[in-house]
C-alpha cells in the first residue's frame, strides 16, 4: 500500500443520506503555535456523496468522522478497501505524518480534547474537504 496523500493517493469518503463529514487538522508541525481547526462539509443529498479529504502543510495528523442517519465508509484513491467511518471525535480515524510521508494506514483514537481545545478554530463549510461531483 502506498503512503497516504503521496502520489496521487488520498481519502475517499463514501456516504449515502444526508449529513456532515468533520474534520479535524491538529499536532502543528515544528511545534508552532497555530490553533487546532476543525470543521464540517454537509450534504443534503438523499443519495450518495463522494469527498475528497485534503491535508495541510501545517499540521501532522488529520481527524474525521461521519454525523448522519445514512452509512459512510472511508478508504484511499488508490484502493478498493472501505472501511466504516466512526461517528465521533472519541472513536475519529486518524492520518498521521511520518516526517517522510503520511501513514500507509487509518487508526483509530479519542480527538475530542484537540477538537475542543480553546485554541480551536472552527471552520464549518471551509474545511479541506472537497465534494466530488457526479456526472
Amino acid at each position: 500500500m502506498s503512503e497516504i496523500f503521496l502520489n496521487g493517493n488520498g481519502i475517499v469518503v463514501n456516504t449515502r443520506g444526508a449529513g456532515r463529514l468533520h474534520v479535524l487538522h491538529y499536532a502543528a508541525v515544528n511545534s508552532t503555535r497555530l490553533a487546532n481547526i476543525t470543521g464540517y462539509i454537509e450534504t443534503t443529498a438523499s443519495d450518495k456523496t463522494r469527498f475528497v479529504i485534503s491535508f495541510s502543510h501545517y499540521y501532522t495528523r488529520i481527524a474525521f468522522y461521519w454525523e448522519g442517519p445514512g452509512e459512510a465508509s472511508y478508504g484511499t484513491v488508490k484502493s478498493l478497501v472501505r472501511t466504516p467511518m466512526a461517528t465521533s471525535w472519541e472513536k475519529a480515524t486518524v492520518v498521521e505524518w511520518l516526517g517522510h510521508g503520511f501513514s500507509k494506514s487509518f487508526t483509530s483514537a479519542n480527538v475530542k480534547a484537540e477538537a475542543q481545545a480553546p485554541t480551536t478554530v472552527v471552520r464549518n463549510g471551509m474545511t479541506t474537504v472537497t465534494i466530488i461531483p457526479d456526472l
